[in-house]
């Protein structure tokens, strides 16, 4: 599995974790090195606050969200990104707030223009 992080540490507006492919949370959480727990409750805090997050899983017959498959490689930045400012933050509160002042930062696009902006410095 290959993942790349970004050099400038834990700048709010640094690019995030960007995984080639589908992880558990247990492997996400290894390769961020924080709990499984933790990493479980950045998951909750993405899943209400995030509609794209809450998207990206898939549906069950039931209508309920499958919340136990892998994580999208888009999943896995939110949650990276949702890490980063929890340790800025150093509050569940406040890191609720600030998606939701700025839910801009965990977009789709977002992902996109950071992950192309990440590939494009690593083909140089």
């Amino acid at each position: 599995m290959k993942a790349s992080n970004s050099a400038r540490g834990l700048d709010l507006d640094s690019p995030g974790l960007f995984c080639s492919s589908y992880v558990t949370k247990s492997e996400l959480a290894r390769i961020l090195n924080v709990a499984r727990s933790t990493l479980v409750s950045w998951d909750g805090i993405a899943l209400y606050r995030i509609d794209s997050y809450r998207q990206a899983y898939p549906v069950k017959a039931d209508g309920s969200t499958d919340r136990s498959c892998p994580l999208s490689p888009y999943q896995s930045w939110v949650l990276s990104r949702v890490g980063r400012v929890m340790q800025n933050l150093k509050s569940a509160e406040r890191v609720k707030n600030y998606i939701k002042k700025y839910p801009q930062e965990f977009s789709p696009a977002k992902f996109q223009a950071q992950f192309n902006q990440v590939t494009r410095g690593n083909a140089a």
